[in-house]
């Protein structure tokens, strides 16, 4: 993608947004959606980026999250299928009935 037209997206999606304190302290980038019906004032706003440790924290635990999946997956992947031996292909029967010693 051209480098003017991602800026041209990123331009798009903060379109109207504030800088803004919330009530728990944490700072954000907000988008205003309008008025409450019926809210008497409030208004209805959509969070874009919150900035505070705790949001911080949890977006480096996602990432470390996905690169551990990630290895995980690709290690599950080059495994080799083992080898069965002849004996372990056929059924064993167990009977129905046969209940364990109590103990």
């Amino acid at each position: 993608m051209h480098a003017a037209r991602m800026l041209s997206r990123v331009r798009n999606h903060f379109r109207d947004a504030k800088f803004a304190r919330m009530s728990s302290g944490t700072y954000c980038i907000i988008r205003d959606l309008g008025l409450v019906k019926g809210g008497k004032g409030m208004r209805h706003h959509e969070v874009l980026v919150t900035f505070s440790f705790r949001a911080l924290w949890r977006w480096i635990g996602g990432v470390c999250r996905d690169a551990i999946g990630a290895k995980k997956r690709a290690a599950w992947l080059e495994r080799l299928p083992e080898p069965v031996s002849e004996n372990a292909s056929q059924a064993v029967a167990v009977s129905p009935l046969r209940r364990l010693p109590r103990q």
